[in-house]
C-alpha cells in the first residue's frame, strides 16, 4: 500500500515540528515548508522546502512540488502563522497587513491549490490550525484574533464547497501549550492561562497532536471546529 502524504506549513518548530514527528512515526510521508528557520531535525519520509506561502505563486509551487515528490496529497495542515501584538490605537497598517497576509491569505492560497489536487483525487483532508483567540478577546491581539476568526469562517465555507468532492475541511483550536515558545512567555502568563482553564492546566501537546493525527483519517467529519483545550469558549 502506498504511504499517505501530509503537507504541513510552518514545520520548523512548535506545533509544526511535533506534527511532523507524529505523522512520520505513524508511517506517513511528510512534506513541509518553512520561511526563515530551517528545520533542525531529520525523520523518515520527510522533505521540506523554503518558501513564503503568503505569496500566492510560492504557495502554489509548494503544493505542486509536494504532489510531484510523493504523487498525491492525503492531508494538508495549515499551521504557519505569526502574531504581532499591538493595541488598536498603536496598530500600523503594515503590521496588520503582515498578520492577515500570513495567517489568512496564505491559508487560502494553499487551500485553493490543494483543492485542485484533491478534487482530481476525489478526496482528502484539510486541517486548519486556528486559535481559541478567535473567540476570546485579549488586549493587543486584534490582528491575530481577527485572522484566526477568519480562518474559521474560511474552514466552514471550504468544507461546504469541498464536500461534494470528498474533501473534508476542519479546524482545530490549540490552547496555550508549553512548547519552547510557550514556555518563554513567563510564569505569570502561564499561570493566568491556567486560571482560565476549568482543569487549571495548559493544553497537553501530546493529546493535541494525537487528535490531529486521528482527525486526518476521518472520512465523515467536516466543517467542524474542535477546541482542544479546557478553556470554555
Amino acid at each position: 500500500m502506498q504511504k499517505k502524504t501530509v503537507l504541513i506549513t510552518g514545520i520548523s518548530r512548535g506545533i509544526g515540528k511535533e506534527l511532523a514527528l507524529a505523522f512520520s512515526n505513524a508511517g506517513w510521508n511528510v512534506f513541509g515548508c518553512y520561511k526563515t528557520n530551517k528545520p533542525d531535525f531529520e525523520i523518515s519520509g520527510l522533505k521540506f522546502v523554503q518558501c513564503d506561502i503568503s505569496k500566492h505563486e510560492e504557495a502554489e509551487t509548494f503544493v505542486e512540488t509536494a504532489q510531484k515528490t510523493f504523487g498525491k496529497i492525503d492531508c494538508l495542515i495549515n499551521n504557519a502563522s505569526i502574531g504581532k501584538n499591538k493595541i488598536i490605537f498603536k496598530e500600523t497598517p503594515d503590521n496588520w497587513a503582515d498578520v492577515i497576509q500570513t495567517n489568512l491569505n496564505a491559508t487560502f492560497y494553499v487551500i485553493k491549490k490543494a483543492f485542485d489536487v484533491m478534487m482530481k483525487q476525489k478526496g482528502g483532508s484539510i486541517i486548519n490550525v486556528s486559535s481559541i483567540s478567535a473567540y476570546k478577546s485579549y488586549a493587543g491581539a486584534a490582528s491575530y484574533s481577527a485572522s484566526k476568526a477568519a480562518v474559521i469562517a474560511l474552514t466552514k465555507t471550504a468544507a461546504r464547497e469541498g464536500g461534494r468532492f470528498g474533501i473534508a475541511v476542519n479546524a482545530v483550536l490549540p490552547g496555550f501549550h508549553l512548547t519552547s515558545l510557550g514556555a518563554s512567555a513567563g510564569e505569570k502568563y502561564i499561570e493566568e492561562r491556567k486560571l482560565e482553564s476549568v482543569l487549571n492546566t495548559t493544553t497537553d501537546m501530546k493529546e493535541f497532536i494525537e487528535f490531529v493525527l486521528m482527525l486526518a483519517g476521518f472520512k465523515t467529519v467536516s466543517g467542524q471546529i474542535f477546541n482542544i483545550d479546557s478553556r470554555i469558549i
